[in-house]
Formats: C-alpha cells, structure tokens, sequence
C-alpha cells in the first residue's frame, strides 16, 4: 500500500505548496513581479530539461520527477498570467449592455496570449517526450491544462463561488467576465468527465499488471484528476475553503477593519462641506483617509478638504460610481494596505449612483475589512424639490437607500417650503431620519448606528435602477450616442468634457466643463461672471466651482441652486487656479470666454484697487 501512499501524498503537498507559492508571490508588490518572472523562466527552462532528461527513466524515481517537472512547467503559465506579462489584447472589462458570442468573444481576448503560450508549452512537452516511455510528465501537464480550461469556462457560465478575492489590481477588469450563480450546464459534465478519468486512471495504477513505476505514475496522474473534481466542487459548495490558501495570502499583509462614512447628494448639496465638518470633529487618534471625486478633468474637492487632519485621495474625471467604479475598488485596496486607515471617509460626485459604489464595498476583497458602512445623504433644502421634479427617478433610487437625510441649508428656505421638502423625504423613504442643518453641521444629536445602510436596500434601488434602464433602454442608447465622451482642448488648457450619465437615471445628460485659469482676475469682476454664469448665460449649469488668484490673494467660488458665494482659500503648494461647471447644454465657447483670464476684459485687481481691499466678509454674502 506504500506504493499507493507516498505517491498520493507526494502530488497532494507539490500541488497545495506551488499553489500556495503563485499566490504568495503573486501578493507581493510589482516591483517585485519582475524577479520572480525571472526565477520562474529559469525553473520552466529546468523543467523542460528535466522533461527530457526523465523521458527513458521507467523507474519510480523517473516517475516523481517526471511529474515534479511537469508540475513545474506549468507553473510558469499561471505566474505569467497573474501576475499580467502574458494576458491578452483586451485589458478592460466588457460594456455592461455586452452578452451573447460578443460577451465570450472579449472573454477570450482577455487571455488569448496566454492561451497560446499554454498551446506552445505544450507543443514544447509533448516533443521533448514523444516516443518516450516515461509519459507521466507530459501526462501532469495536461491534467493541468485540462483543470485550468474547466475552471475557467465554469466561471465565466457561473458559479457560487468566483474567488474575486484572488484577482490582482492590474486584473480587477477580469471581474465583468465572471458571473455568480448556483451552478452552470457545464459543471455536470466537467466534473463527470473528470471523475471517469480519475477512476480510470486508479484502475490503472492498481492493475495487478502494473509496475512501480506505472502505480507510482498512474497515482500521480489520478490524485491530480482528482483535486481537479475537489476545485470544482469548491467553485459551488456553500463553503469558505479560502482557508486552505491563507499561507499563501500572507503576503498581502494583516488587514485590520475600518469603518467607511459616504457623504452623498446631488450637485450643490454640501457634501464637501459636511465632510469638513466630519473631518473637525474625527478623532485625531484615528487614522482617516477622504476618498473625493469630481465629475471633470479637474478636482476641486480635494484641495478644499487637504489640511484637515487626513489623507486626500483625488479621483477626477468621472463618478465614483459610474467610469470610476473599478478604479475605487483598486484605489480602496491600495489605500488598506499602505495606509491602515480606521476610517475611510468617501465623497463621490453629485451625479454618483451610489447602489453600485455600495456594491463595490460589498466585494469579498473589501467586505471582509469593514467594520460598518454609514451613508449620508446630503439635500440642498433650497434646490430639491425643484431637482426631484425633473429627476424623480434619480432621487427615488438614492432615497431608497439612505438611512439619514442630512437637510442642508434650512436657513435659506421658508417654513413652509422645508416642510414641504421634509415630508416629501419622509414619503420617499419613511424609515429614513431627516436631519436639519447649516452649512453642513446637524442641529439634532445622530446617533452613528442610525446611518449603517442595510445591504439589501442597496440591491432593491439597483434592481429598480435596472428596470427604469430597461424600460429606457432605446432612450439610452441615443444619450450615449449624442453625449459620448467629447473632448475639445483650447490654447489655454481648456478642456470641455462630454460625459453621459445612465446611472441611475439615463435623461440626466450632464456635461462638464473645465479649465485651468492663468493669470489674475479682480474679485469684482469674477462675481459679475459667476453672477452671468448663474443666471443662465452659459447654459443650465446645475453646480459650477473653483479656485482663482487675484490681487489680493487666493478666491474659492461655487454656483449652487443659483446661489454664487465667493470665500478667501488657503491654497495648497503648487495649486493651480482651476474652474469646473457641470450642467445641461453647457455653452463651452462662453465659459471660455468668461474665465479667460489673460484676455483684456478681465482687469488685474491690483491695478483697479488697493492691495487689501478685498472684503472676505463681503465676498461670502454674495
């Protein structure tokens, strides 16, 4: 029975240490991916090699190191692919409308070059040990194939268990070409395929005509069909078996768990302002990390939220939620294991679909490090009864979801109106909490568990997200035909930037403008342009803010439900002077022509007036 055993014991440890070895490797940062590419070329050249060497050798020995060598040969193939040297041509996820042939066509391309490096190896086995007895090592490596390819297809069919949590960043677009379900068609068929093999290949080994050398092979082979059935099995038992690779997840570091606070809301809301206030009153024992994005080229958020006691992490051009979904995903890994954060704080732009950013959080690969998630949602008390007419839909989804209103503003609407604004909040989501406020600081005591969203509230507003898409789906279509990513550069770094927004609402048709201002402009004469930009000159601008330099030093300035205010600003170093609008039917050749600072209709603050002459007090009451 030795015979049996040793072999058996001998394919089960190679196979669990080498697994566990591509993967502890395969956690370690980049920079050192070259060097074990290195290591692994030389050991695939070795096997090769041995491959040859072992071929005449009928002994047992011949057979261990005929498997050793083939095991080894196919271990470059998966590091290659891990680690991202040998993928394929396509390197992004597929378009979400994307399915049928043209949705596995882009499967294959995402590893087509690997596939055909698997193909050459092969070619490079079989050759070196054609005709020779000792087959077990070209036999090992097809085995392997055999695994991978089955895995492989079963995944992308559906499984319950995907693994996700296993995919590299520079891999994460791989997640769009696995699909999560109880089982698939295929899956009956691979592992019965597998298990005929398998018993077949025992049958062999335990023939009263069989040699040593053919027990010992036939072991090696039928205990590697085998764990091929276990993998299999794992893919959709109700089972955590990550266990089993936790040596090999070492390498990825302790993740100790942190909390994550959203502030959302649509355009003007106050978000920004709301996280300042957060921020002031953190705990400066805590280690807390913003996580800020704009729906432009160019950030403003971030600067207005640096020197607040945390790190800023500037996501620009898109919504988090939206273009941006994947990169918060390998932006919040990151940020776990550089930073260690105990809270993560995350503003994402005033067009967010924010059930789809809960979703990435929801992630096994970033569920398993959070403590709790709390959601607030900021409303502009001034602006929303007039932006819930023309966006009901959008408004619906996000209300769904939220477990605290934060109404913001109250100070600037009548009695009646805020509660008329309260009601309606409280129609949309009864179970929600309405909060007053003013410039972002709550008048009523919130305590933290009452804004933990529950889960599956955020998969209600995305199904009801989805059925809202589907029922305008042509409408759609023609949105992203008409506003598709349109990008004009000017002579003054003028960038205008066409974005249509489907999540949640396909009719919301932002655009942004965005540029960055040289020069100096009078802090009069920027309130006169803010004031033409509010009052319609340069099309419906839903939210316009920025930074400019004048004379007397530096101006923050913001557009909200038609409301200009101007405030004094700490600039940070190196920080350019920069404006972004966002809006429907933005006149980009009159936003160019308002902020263009070095033309003569702008006048220099320090040649209309004293230097010091600029009243802050004033600026922020305009």
């Amino acid at each position: 029975m030795i015979e049996y055993v040793l072999p058996a014991l001998f394919a089960l440890v190679v196979w669990w240490a080498s697994t566990v070895a591509i993967i502890y490797l395969d956690g370690l940062p980049q920079k050192t991916f070259k060097y074990s590419m290195i290591a692994a070329t030389a050991v695939f050249a070795l096997s090769l090699w041995g491959l040859s060497w072992s071929a005449d050798d009928t002994s047992v020995s011949g057979a261990y190191f005929a498997f050793t060598f083939g095991l080894l040969a196919w271990g470059w193939q998966e590091m290659s692919f891990y680690m991202g040297y040998v993928t394929g041509p396509r390197k992004q996820p597929c378009p979400e409308s994307c399915r049928g042939w043209p949705h596995f066509v882009h499967a294959v391309q995402t590893s087509l070059w690997h596939e055909l490096a698997i193909i050459v190896a092969a070619v490079a086995v079989v050759s070196l040990t054609r005709g020779a007895p000792n087959q077990i090592g070209m036999w090992t490596f097809m085995v392997l194939w055999w695994m991978h390819q089955s895995a492989k297809l079963n995944v992308f069919f559906g499984v319950r268990n995907l693994n996700e949590e296993f995919l590299p960043e520079h891999l994460e677009f791989l997640k769009g070409f696995l699909n999560k379900r109880s089982m698939n068609l295929l899956f009956p068929f691979s592992v019965t395929i597998s298990t005929v093999i398998t018993v077949l290949l025992f049958a062999w080994a335990f023939s009263d005509s069989a040699s040593q050398f053919e027990m010992a092979g036939y072991t090696f082979l039928g205990v590697l069909m085998a764990l091929a059935i276990l993998e299999h099995w794992m893919l959709v038992l109700p089972i955590n078996w990550t266990v089993l690779w936790d040596m090999g997840l070492k390498s990825r570091g302790e993740r100790k768990p942190f909390v994550v606070d959203i502030v959302v809301g649509f355009l003007g809301a106050g978000k920004t302002t709301t996280l300042r206030r957060m921020l002031a009153e953190a705990n400066p024992a805590e280690k807390t990390v913003v996580l800020v994005n704009d729906f432009g080229e160019l950030g403003i958020d971030g600067s207005l939220l640096s020197g607040q006691g945390a790190d800023v992490v500037e996501l620009p051009n898109g919504c988090i939620c939206c273009s941006l979904r994947k990169d918060l995903s390998a932006q919040l890994r990151e940020v776990v294991a550089t930073m260690a954060p105990d809270r993560v704080l995350i503003e994402p732009s005033g067009v967010a679909d924010v059930a789809s950013l809960l979703q990435v959080l929801a992630a096994p690969e970033i569920a398993t490090n959070v403590k709790a998630t709390k959601l607030f949602t900021v409303i502009d008390a001034g602006a929303f009864l007039a932006d819930y007419a023309r966006m009901p839909d959008y408004f619906d989804v996000q209300a769904r979801i939220a477990p605290v209103f934060i109404l913001n503003k109250i100070d600037l609407v009548s009695e009646s109106e805020l509660s008329t604004v309260r009601e309606t909040l409280i129609a949309l989501n009864p179970k929600a909490r309405v909060l007053p406020a003013r410039y972002g600081a709550v008048e009523e005591e919130l305590i933290p568990s009452q804004a933990i969203y529950v889960h599956s509230n955020a998969t209600e507003a995305i199904d009801a997200g989805r059925d809202h898409e589907a029922d305008d789906h042509s409408h759609r279509e023609n949105v992203h035909r008409e506003h598709g990513h349109e990008h004009s550069h000017g002579h003054s770094h003028a960038h205008h930037h066409e974005h249509g927004h489907h999540h949640p609402e396909p009719g919301l048709g932002l655009a942004s403008w965005s540029r960055l201002l040289s020069g100096r402009m009078g802090a009069d004469e920027l309130s006169t342009r803010l004031h033409a930009v509010a009052r319609g000159d340069a099309g419906r601008v839903e939210r316009m803010k920025g930074i400019a330099k004048t004379g007397d030093g530096w101006i923050r300035f913001d557009i909200a439900g038609g409301r200009v205010s101007m405030s004094v600003h700490i600039p940070q170093k190196n920080e350019a002077a920069r404006a972004l609008a966002i809006g429907r039917n933005l006149d980009a050749s009159t936003l160019d022509r308002l902020f263009d600072v070095s033309s003569a209709a702008v006048r220099d603050e320090t040649h209309t007036k004293p230097k010091g002459s600029f009243d802050a007090e004033a600026a922020l009451a305009v």
